[in-house]
């Protein structure tokens, strides 16, 4: 059975203990926050009685075989880097880091103590996503997409977070590189990362604050975002990520003879398969076909509710017993260590042109980091050769993976 820990009892918390009760063959042993109140009101609400408030003590105590991080992405490289170190396994909640370094790094760890690590991207498996994914194994597209576009879309409209948010400038959301659009965007990228190779050629974002957002006083925060990108096969995609669009979560992917379109918010899969019809056939035919891939899907959801398993945390249920079977089995992670990297990279870049001032400042504190962390670890075994030092400073995240990405001019 294994033993599992949650760091960071705040709302997301609750859903991560939801779906860990509906996977057999593994226990809670320990709830883990900076105010103990948090962890125990958690614990309360779900029979757990080990509460801390220190990540040691929790991992000296319950000896987890896997900790979920479940806290603001400011501390998830050094939370991880303690539970890796001990001996646990992590899921770690989006977005992974606040730079692809940092998520090298663990995946570099992880692999060098034989541990695996996986991203809570767990839109990669609701129920229309693997229908894609087989679709896309069974030749639908007729090859490899050659367009994808990804659509996210998050509403203001809790006016509880975003009151908080907006109205204390140390907040933590607006102390990241990205500010608003670092703690979500993670999602969408993600699902295009999946198609594009490692390579990028070409990444051009554009973003901007709207109307309603400026109307609330915080001029630096950009909620409006898009982004051109294309890899070195020639694979082209498209994200776009607004406040203002209502009910779009959608993934779009193009090839030679088809398209897919998977629907989040309606956990459709809609199927286009090229089909030329003649003459004044080609304005009924095809509506014609649209309406009975909106009945199928609707049949499929009808099913899949009466088999009780349309539940609105289905895709972090699934990423978690398949990330868990992983380490049973030995078997790669859910996630590829590469599209995790690949993800990050992407947001590296996006954000050091819609907020290049800020991806400066971050970057000379993750230098001054690395170095501070390197020289720690080599204090035991440091040799008179000077150039060690330099070494350790001067490596960049192109130096320590072979996945690159440049952008045009």
């Amino acid at each position: 059975m294994l033993r599992i820990a949650i760091v960071g009892c705040g709302k997301i918390a609750d859903q991560h203990v939801h779906a860990i009760r509906r996977i057999d063959d593994c226990i809670i042993v320990g709830l883990c926050d900076r105010e103990l109140l948090m962890a125990r009101q958690l614990g309360e609400r779900f029979g757990i009685n080990a509460c801390f408030t220190d990540l040691q003590g929790l991992l000296e105590t319950t000896k987890p075989d896997v900790v979920h991080i479940t806290t603001p992405p400011g501390s998830h490289h050094s939370l991880a880097r303690g539970c890796l170190e001990s001996g646990s396994h992590v899921y770690l909640e989006k977005p992974f880091t606040i730079t692809a370094g940092e998520a090298e790094s663990l995946i570099r760890l992880a692999e060098g103590r034989d541990l695996k690590i996986t991203a809570g991207h767990n839109l990669q498996f609701t129920p229309e996503t693997l229908e894609m994914r087989q679709l896309l194994a069974e030749g639908f597209l007729g090859g490899k997409p050659v367009h994808l576009e990804s659509h996210f879309c998050y509403n203001l409209g809790d006016t509880t977070y975003v009151s908080a948010l907006l109205g204390n400038r140390q907040h933590w959301v607006r102390q990241l590189p990205g500010q608003l659009l670092q703690n979500i965007i993670s999602h969408g990228i993600a699902k295009l990362a999946e198609f594009l190779d490692d390579d990028l050629i070409e990444i051009v974002g554009t973003a901007h604050q709207s109307e309603q957002l400026r109307n609330l006083d915080a001029p630096e925060v950009l909620d409006e975002l898009r982004v051109l990108i294309r890899d070195r096969s020639g694979t082209t995609a498209f994200f776009c990520f607004s406040t203002q669009i209502k009910g779009l979560n959608e993934l779009r992917l193009y090839g030679p003879e088809g398209s897919i379109v998977v629907d989040h918010i309606s956990g459709t899969v809609v199927r286009n398969k090229y089909r030329p019809c003649k003459s004044y056939l080609t304005y009924f035919v095809p509506p014609l076909r649209a309406a009975r891939e909106h009945l199928r899907n609707a049949r499929i959801n009808v099913t899949n509710f009466l088999r009780q398993r349309l539940y609105q945390d289905f895709g972090m249920k699934e990423l978690i017993e398949r990330f868990y079977n992983s380490i049973r089995s030995g078997s790669p992670p859910p996630i590829p260590y590469r599209e995790i990297i690949l993800t990050a990279r992407i947001m590296d870049e996006i954000f050091a042109q819609t907020y290049p001032a800020r991806k400066r400042r971050s970057e000379v504190r993750n230098q001054r980091s690395e170095l501070e962390r390197g020289m720690s670890e080599d204090r035991g075994r440091m040799t008179e050769d000077p150039s060690q030092i330099p070494e350790v400073r001067g490596q960049t995240s192109a130096q320590a993976s072979h996945i690159s990405v440049s952008t045009a001019a």
